[in-house]
């Protein structure tokens, strides 16, 4: 004699947000510089840049600490720049890598010109403020900072592609509650 077994599967509910995510705390604001724009060439997607930055943190938990890292950049032909920032975070003993991606877009009605124009002996930026959001994931070893472990992290600010001044501020994205 066979038997023969049925398998039932449920399936789970997707879980949708209740509410669009708020920003919590500041996790750092900083104040620093741009090193100078190293381009690298023109490529199909625009120019490549590898550039460092570096700064003083000056609110949020790790006040008077360091921030530097490499910045590498693409200006794309539309004038929207791309950024890929590893960050290093030295406070103390403690030190807090993050992994920034995000954009850098130009005030409002300030001329793009052509990519090639750029790498053009004596081109220089408009000394105007462009702003600059994107998100970072953070990771560090230190258990008084480990909370920032798994945190999703906003980044706001300006950079003065003239200047090289940079004024950014992170906070992080509060978790959902459960309900």
């Amino acid at each position: 004699m066979t038997t023969m077994t049925t398998m039932t599967t449920t399936t789970a509910p997707i879980p949708h947000p209740t509410a669009p995510p708020t920003l919590g705390a500041t996790v750092y604001r900083f104040q620093g510089y741009l090193g100078p724009l190293n381009p690298v060439g023109l490529f199909d997607d625009g120019i490549r840049f590898h550039n460092t930055f570096e700064g003083q943190i000056v609110d949020g938990p790790f006040a008077g600490g360091r921030i530097s890292g490499p910045d590498f950049f693409v200006l794309r032909h539309d004038g929207i720049g791309e950024i890929h920032a590893p960050e290093l975070i030295e406070y103390g003993s403690h030190r807090v890598a993050l992994d920034v991606r995000g954009y850098v877009t130009p005030p409002d009605g300030t001329p793009v010109p052509p990519l090639a124009a750029l790498l053009e002996p004596g081109f220089e930026f408009p000394d105007v403020a462009f702003r600059v959001t994107g998100s970072a994931l953070a990771a560090t070893t230190s258990p008084e900072y480990a909370h920032v472990n798994g945190t999703t992290i906003v980044i706001e600010g300006e950079v003065n592609m003239a200047t090289g001044a940079l004024d950014v501020t992170a906070r992080a994205v509060d978790r959902p509650s459960n309900h």
